[in-house]
């Protein structure tokens, strides 16, 4: 496949094996490209996650915004003050504010159907 969507494939995983995830995922990623969703501190943990390959979702009165993460978190990741898995847990991730893309309820994506139709 050209790409491949894991969602929180952490949910299972003792939190000490997030290394051991990354670099699976790191591997697999020479061969497709690999998006995962993640409400873990312990895999964000990790110190050589690139900023860059970051995205933060915001959910704000019916809107999901998606994003780069805010410029604020990602110097501090940068200068490694905090880790992404730090700064999560500390609620302090948020979506840039000038790379947003809208998503609202009632138009969905649906990137995994077959036909790219619901």
């Amino acid at each position: 496949p050209l790409t491949v969507g894991l969602e929180e494939p952490e949910s299972a995983l003792h939190p000490a094996a997030a290394r051991v995830l990354i670099g699976a995922l790191r591997e697999g990623s020479r061969d497709c490209q690999i998006l995962v969703t993640s409400h873990s501190p312990d895999l964000l943990d990790v110190p050589d996650i690139p900023d860059s390959a970051l995205l933060a979702v915001d959910n704000h009165n019916g809107m999901t915004k998606i994003g780069s993460i805010d410029t604020v978190s990602r110097e501090m990741i940068r200068k490694r003050l905090f880790t992404a898995g730090e700064l999560l847990r500390d609620d302090q991730i948020r979506p840039a504010d000038d790379v947003l893309s809208d998503v609202r309820h009632e138009r969905q994506l649906h990137m995994f159907s077959a036909n790219g139709h619901s």
